[in-house]
């Protein structure tokens, strides 16, 4: 009876902060429509007209890259099929973009949507490892535009300072958290002991650090120290971004009456995946998006108009593949039900 109010407190906090990060972006959100004005808006998503099956699509690859990424994690014979992995992957990401707390449901979601294949004890460590080489590769695109970016800031040698240190910072967290894993160093548990030493920890977060410990385990075990497979995983995930910046390059050269460079969209992937690490506790980036690109917009010489409807056009590609995400779920809730 005493855990159940002490278990329940993380799952109210995540409510509120989910609920007060919602109603922040949709202010937000009305905001920079007012700001860039909706009649350019409506203008602009009239331009893109049926290119948008195009981005689509390209999202649609883009879940497909990260789910054949999943596969190359799996070591030895498995059953994780291409077309289960992708399922499995656009499923979890609906779940994880319906719920502030992300990618803390969208991983075991994926692992549990094709559990009747491969065992959860199989494919959830698979999938911390390909969420590690996503957010490194992230990481390295977040790093990369920054430093494709210090040259415009025209600004003093402190600004180019600052840049040059934050890639030097980024490039040495990738190097050490492959490092860790590398040489088997148990920073997870290692600090789950230390909070355990020191304080009496209740039941239940006692039993999430024995979860911890396992998952290290497992983790280290899965890591792939081939170099073939190491190329795999990142040649997947690097397909990812470079599918990412095809779709900005789409709607930005058909909405904007200045032509993009290779630069400007790689610049603009870059802001949106700093934008999508940092701020992922809201759901869905509401009204972060469309400010943040219209900011980078302006700063980058288009109109903030453009940076607005990028980001609209990424809403509705996304709440498109999440329309597929809930047809997999219903689908796959009905498999099981007809076979209990």
């Amino acid at each position: 009876m005493t855990d159940r109010p002490i278990s329940d407190r993380p799952r109210a906090r995540a409510s509120l902060v989910g609920i007060v990060a919602t109603l922040v972006g949709i202010a937000l959100f009305a905001f920079s429509l007012r700001r860039a004005g909706p009649g350019e808006i409506v203008d602009n998503i009239q331009r893109l007209g049926w290119a948008f099956l195009g981005v689509v699509v390209a999202g649609g690859l883009r879940f497909a890259a990260r789910s054949m990424a999943w596969r190359s994690c799996l070591e030895g014979a498995h059953r994780l099929g291409p077309w289960l992995a992708f399922r499995a992957v656009v499923a979890g990401d609906t779940v994880g973009n319906l719920t502030p707390l992300s990618i803390l449901v969208s991983e075991p979601a994926k692992a549990l949507f094709a559990s009747d294949h491969e065992p959860v004890s199989r494919t959830l460590p698979a999938l911390a490892i390909e969420t590690l080489f996503y957010t490194l590769s992230a990481v390295l695109v977040i790093a990369g535009g920054a430093l494709a970016l210090l040259p415009r800031l025209r600004s003093t040698e402190t600004w180019g300072l600052a840049g040059l240190t934050l890639v030097a910072a980024l490039i040495v967290l990738i190097l050490v958290a492959h490092t860790v894993i590398w040489k088997r160093m148990r920073v997870a548990s290692g600090c789950v002991d230390l909070v355990q030493r020191r304080w009496a920890l209740p039941g239940w977060l006692s039993r999430w650090g024995d979860r911890v410990r396992r998952m290290e385990d497992r983790v280290f075990t899965l890591y792939p120290r081939e170099p073939g497979r190491l190329a795999r995983i990142a040649g997947w995930e690097l397909t990812f971004h470079a599918l990412a910046v095809l779709e900005i390059y789409i709607v930005l050269s058909l909405i904007s009456a200045v032509a993009p460079t290779v630069v400007d969209v790689f610049l603009f992937e870059s802001g949106n995946r700093f934008i999508n690490v940092v701020f992922k506790v809201v759901p869905m980036r509401l009204g972060v998006d469309e400010a943040g690109t219209a900011v980078m917009a302006e700063g980058l010489g288009f109109a903030g108009a453009a940076g607005v409807t990028m980001a609209i056009v990424r809403k509705a590609r996304q709440l498109v593949w999440m329309g597929v995400g809930g047809l997999f779920l219903m689908m796959g809730l009905a498999w099981l039900m007809s076979n209990n």
